[in-house]
């Protein structure tokens, strides 16, 4: 009797033991890990998506959207226009005015040799110069 006590003892208890820790240890990972991480990390993905793709792109973006576009906006339409339009309009003015210049004195120190240092009379006709020939 004492023999068949342990063999029924030994046999359930290994049976059970063997059955319930395969059985709990299965069906806990196989459910409740499952289960946790299917919910809990679609539920934080998808929070964490929606939060982070409604913050950043409603909120981050359109601040630096806003900010950037208002900073370059403001930025290189004042340094174009301060820096590129001034550069121009003083290197063409400088130019053109040394160019102007040049050529006005030219053709006016051109006309005072021409009238004044040769003794021109001038006329309605304009100038009349001396010819080398006698006349």
């Amino acid at each position: 009797m004492a023999f068949y006590l342990a063999y029924l003892l030994a046999f359930y208890l290994t049976f059970n033991l063997a059955y319930l820790v395969a059985f709990y240890l299965a069906y806990l990972l196989a459910f409740y890990l499952t289960f946790y991480l299917a919910c809990l990390l679609a539920f934080y993905l998808a929070y964490l998506l929606a939060y982070l793709l409604a913050f950043c792109l409603a909120y981050l973006m359109a601040f630096y959207l806003v900010y950037l576009l208002a900073f370059y906006l403001t930025f290189y339409l004042a340094y174009l226009l301060a820096f590129y339009l001034a550069f121009y309009l003083a290197y063409l003015m400088a130019f053109y005015r040394a160019y102007l210049l040049t050529f006005y004195l030219a053709y006016l120190l051109a006309f005072y040799l021409a009238v004044e240092v040769q003794g021109c009379s001038l006329s309605s006709e304009g100038p009349r110069l001396r010819s080398s020939g006698a006349h």
